[in-house]
C-alpha cells in the first residue's frame, strides 16, 4: 500500500460516513482486544486492582462483539409469510454505548485519573463496596445455607474495604468534612469522586467523567443524557422511534452510525488508557497492521488530543 492510499484508507475508516466503514472499524477493534487478550493473560499483575481492570478489558471485547450483532440488524417473516424488512434500532445502541461510555468511564476515574496509591486505593474500594452492597439487595427472601454464608462473607468484606480506605495515609489526612464525603458515597453505593490538588473530595457525575478523560466539550458535550434517554422509557425515545423507520428514508442507518462513532471515541479512548496503565500492551498494538495503528490512535487523539497518542505510527501519513 503506498503513503497515499494508506492516507486515503485511514481516512476512510476514521471519518466513518458509511454503515460499512463503521462494520469495517468494529471488526478491526475486535481483533486488537483478542490479540491483547490472547498475548497478555499471563501477564503479571501487582493488585487487585489490575487483575479486575484486565477483566474490563475483556468485557470490553464481548461488548464490542455484541454491538457488532446488534447493529447488523434484524428481519422478520411472520407464519402468514407477511416480511419486516432489515432494520437496525438505533435506541437500543445507545443502550449499549451508553454503557460502553460508563465503563471506560469507570476504568479512567480509577485507573488513570487517580494521582496516587491511596487514591487508587480509595476510588478503587469505594467501587467494590458499591457493587457489593447492591448485591446485598437480593438477600431478601434468601434462605439457602450457601447463600445466607455468602451474604455474610460479604457483609465482611464491606467492613474490610471501608477499613482499607479509613487507614490510608490519605483518609487520615483529611479534614473532617472530607472524611464525611467518602463516608457519604459509602451510604450512596457510589465511586465517582476526584480529588483536587488540595486533596479535597469533589463528587462527580456521569457525564462528568467524558471531560475527566479529557474528551473535548464539542466531541461529547451532553451525550451520557443523549444515551440515556434510551436507557429508559422517554417520551423522546418513543417519538423518536415511530419516526425512525419511514418507507424510503434511512435515517435509523444514520443514528445508528452517530450512535456508533462515539462508541468508537470511547473504545480508542479505552485502548490508549489501558496501554497506559498496561505499558507492555503496547507491543502487541504495534504489531497491528499500520493501517488499524493508525486509525485507533486517530480517533483517541481526535476525541481528546495529541498527548493521549498511544504511539508515532500517524506520522507515516505525513
Amino acid at each position: 500500500m503506498t503513503k497515499q492510499e494508506l492516507r486515503i484508507d485511514s481516512f476512510r475508516l476514521f471519518a466513518g460516513k458509511t454503515i460499512e466503514d463503521s462494520y469495517e472499524l468494529i471488526d478491526i477493534y475486535l481483533e486488537y482486544f483478542f490479540l491483547v487478550i490472547r498475548n497478555h493473560q499471563k501477564d503479571k499483575i501487582n493488585t487487585t486492582a489490575e487483575r479486575d481492570a484486565k477483566i474490563v478489558n475483556q468485557m470490553m471485547f464481548t461488548k464490542i462483539a455484541h454491538l457488532k450483532q446488534v447493529v447488523q440488524g434484524i428481519r422478520f417473516i411472520s407464519k402468514d409469510g407477511t416480511k419486516l424488512n432489515k432494520i437496525i434500532d438505533p435506541t437500543f445502541v445507545g443502550v449499549l454505548v451508553r454503557n460502553i461510555f460508563e465503563t471506560v468511564g469507570m476504568f479512567h476515574l480509577i485507573n488513570i485519573n487517580t494521582k496516587s496509591d491511596d487514591e487508587k486505593i480509595i476510588l478503587y474500594n469505594l467501587w467494590v463496596i458499591a457493587g457489593l452492597k447492591y448485591r446485598q439487595r437480593f438477600g431478601e427472601g434468601i434462605s439457602s445455607a450457601k447463600n445466607t454464608k455468602e451474604l455474610k462473607d460479604e457483609e465482611q468484606s464491606i467492613k474490610r474495604y471501608i477499613s482499607q480506605i479509613e487507614n490510608t495515609v490519605l483518609y487520615k489526612s483529611m479534614s473532617e468534612k472530607n472524611q464525611k464525603k467518602i463516608q457519604d458515597k459509602i451510604k450512596q453505593k457510589d465511586f465517582k469522586i476526584r480529588f483536587d490538588d488540595f486533596r479535597n473530595v469533589e463528587f462527580l457525575d456521569w457525564q462528568q467523567l467524558a471531560s475527566i478523560m479529557d474528551i473535548k466539550d464539542k466531541i461529547m458535550s451532553n451525550i451520557y443524557s443523549y444515551f440515556s434517554l434510551y436507557a429508559h422509557p422517554s417520551n423522546v425515545a418513543v417519538f423518536q422511534f415511530a419516526n425512525l423507520f419511514e418507507k424510503d428514508d434511512a435515517y435509523f442507518i444514520e443514528m445508528t452510525n452517530f450512535n456508533l462513532r462515539n462508541a468508537f471515541f470511547l473504545i480508542s479512548v479505552f485502548i490508549a488508557d489501558y496501554i497506559k496503565l498496561f505499558p507492555n500492551v503496547i507491543n502487541s498494538y504495534n504489531s497491528l497492521s499500520l493501517r488499524d495503528q493508525i486509525v485507533i490512535n486517530w480517533v483517541n487523539i481526535f476525541a481528546r488530543s495529541d498527548e493521549h497518542s498511544i504511539n508515532d505510527a500517524i506520522l507515516e501519513l505525513n
